[in-house]
């Protein structure tokens, strides 16, 4: 799937000029409230038409003002789920699923209307009036009957926010397997970067109606003017693990890290294989000239120092584990220890200490220091390469 945008549209003092260009599985759009997130979706969707510029799909015309070209929002092989979903409809929720069911039955299903009622927790709201449900009764609907449309591209605009979580549990993993078993992209709206990560490793960041940075989430990361949208906080080194089991007695997970197995906070959702991104900030890893016996700190990771950076009141000591970190320590800490470069040392890592970067929502931004690729942030205007 490529999806071509490019469209400016005004409504009073707000003004959209969207330009984007998504492949593959999709993407995740992420924005403040009121950046255009829905606008835009409405705007593809075919529910609201642009003044100006064009929609392509797959090479396809779905708007173009140029050629005087609108397709309808009913011709569109698109489902969404919107902000505004079946808003007073007089009809059943049996009528509306059954209806699109017959009317779309030319196309490849994916889904039977069976499976969506029980799969969404629908089937004893069939026969009641979709505009008498609940906001997040409405959603579930909406999703129904845009999955039973077999859609070439899913929409969806926060559909989280509504949803119970027991819901939540289950639609999560059946739209990941629509991107990557069925072939089916879903462009995400939302302010949880958790659930954009679920979804997608590509971001689009809207800000003011336009597009303003687009990319892999971890190439994202690496500039000092985007975190703030990220709701990442101090963040000192961001590197990716791979899962490899999980101890419930012992209350954590471990991953692959540098030829060492990493003790994490316990996340049994995290299949074995799964790789994941986590971030330690630098002045939570201690360093020891020496392996300690009878400490409560699981990680005792031994790598050979390869920097030694003094910084005002603190010293950045830069530390080859098969992975590059970064630990912030004391002056005095630092004259103590000694430390030079070729020195062997061990980094001390509290489990609790290390956040998985897909539950960083909410957490205020302060900086990013390293990245294990080998991009170094010190402050917002000096910054190492490897």
């Amino acid at each position: 799937m490529q999806l071509e945008v490019n469209v400016k549209l005004r409504r009073g003092y707000f003004e959209l000029a969207a330009e984007l260009n998504v492949q593959a599985s999709g993407a995740g759009l992420y924005g403040e409230a009121g950046a255009g997130k829905s606008t835009l979706l409405e705007i593809i969707a075919g529910t609201l038409q642009p003044q100006s510029g064009y929609i392509l799909l797959d090479g396809v015309a779905l708007f173009d003002s140029r050629h005087g070209i609108a397709m309808p929002a009913a011709a569109r092989p698109i489902g969404a789920v919107l902000q505004a979903a079946y808003r007073g409809s007089g009809q059943t929720v049996r009528e509306v699923l059954h209806s699109v069911g017959r009317y779309w039955a030319w196309r490849r299903r994916w889904f039977s209307v069976e499976f969506l009622l029980r799969l969404l927790e629908l089937s004893h709201l069939l026969d009641q009036r979709v505009g008498q449900l609940s906001g997040e009764q409405r959603q579930r609907v909406a999703l129904a009957y845009a999955l039973l449309q077999s859609p070439k591209l899913l929409l969806l605009d926060d559909i989280f926010a509504t949803l119970p979580e027991s819901c939540r549990q289950q639609v999560l993993p059946l739209l990941k397997r629509l991107q990557y078993e069925f072939g089916i992209p879903v462009i995400y709206a939302s302010q949880s970067m958790s659930e954009l990560l679920c979804l997608s490793d590509t971001l689009l960041i809207m800000e003011h109606g336009r597009i303003v940075q687009s990319g892999p989430i971890r190439e994202l990361a690496k500039r000092q003017q985007v975190l703030r949208f990220l709701g990442v906080r101090q963040t000192d080194n961001i590197v990716t693990v791979k899962m490899q089991c999980h101890e419930e007695l012992g209350g954590c997970s471990f991953a692959g890290f540098g030829g060492y197995a990493l003790a994490l906070p316990y996340r049994p959702q995290l299949e074995p294989g799964t790789k994941v991104d986590i971030a330690i900030r630098a002045n939570d890893i201690a360093l020891s000239h020496h392996y300690i016996q009878g400490i409560s700190i699981q990680n005792q990771i031994k790598g050979r120092v390869c920097a030694v950076i003094a910084r005002g009141d603190s010293v950045i000591v830069q530390i080859d584990c098969g992975i590059i970190l970064l630990a912030e320590i004391t002056p005095a800490a630092n004259r103590g220890m000694g430390l030079r470069e070729g020195d062997w040392v061990y980094c001390l890592i509290k489990t609790h200490a290390i956040v998985l970067l897909h539950e960083l929502d909410f957490i205020p931004y302060q900086r990013v220091v390293n990245h294990d690729d080998g991009v170094y942030y010190l402050s917002p205007t000096a910054d190492f390469q490897q």
